[in-house]
């Protein structure tokens, strides 16, 4: 079985579903984000690692506020948006001792805990 459909139906069709997703930001997010970050913890605290071709440190900015943490890329030539992330951390996390490095394009930062909130071991004492 074969329909006809006029060529303005299709066109209007792809128009509007274009009009949809060209101003979903959203869709946005989620094509920029996909598998661009990775997130370990171990007993010293939370490893975060991204993905940031062509900037250097001179093009990224991390901040602490309260209970997030913000890395931004400044735009330039190779990268004309930018981005910006948000990370939530706790009371648990030392946000006064964050590290942070990139070296060929992986940004890595460093988010340690607390020295109160790291898990340590106690000794049994047999009398």
């Amino acid at each position: 079985m074969f329909y006809t459909i006029d060529k303005r139906t299709v066109d209007n069709f792809f128009n509007d579903l274009d009009t949809i997703f060209d101003d979903s930001e959203l869709i946005r997010r989620m094509n920029r984000n996909k598998s661009n970050h990775k997130i370990e913890s171990d007993d010293g605290g939370v490893t975060l690692t991204m993905n940031v071709p062509g900037y250097n440190k001179k093009l990224i900015d991390i901040s602490v506020e309260g209970e997030t943490l913000t890395v931004e890329g400044k735009s330039n030539s190779g990268n004309p948006n930018g981005f910006t992330e948000q990370f939530a951390i706790c009371d648990k996390h030392d946000s006064e001792n964050i590290s942070a490095s990139v070296i060929d394009g992986v940004l890595t930062l460093s988010v340690p805990y607390q020295p109160e909130s790291i898990p340590r071991k106690i000794d049994v004492k047999v009398k």
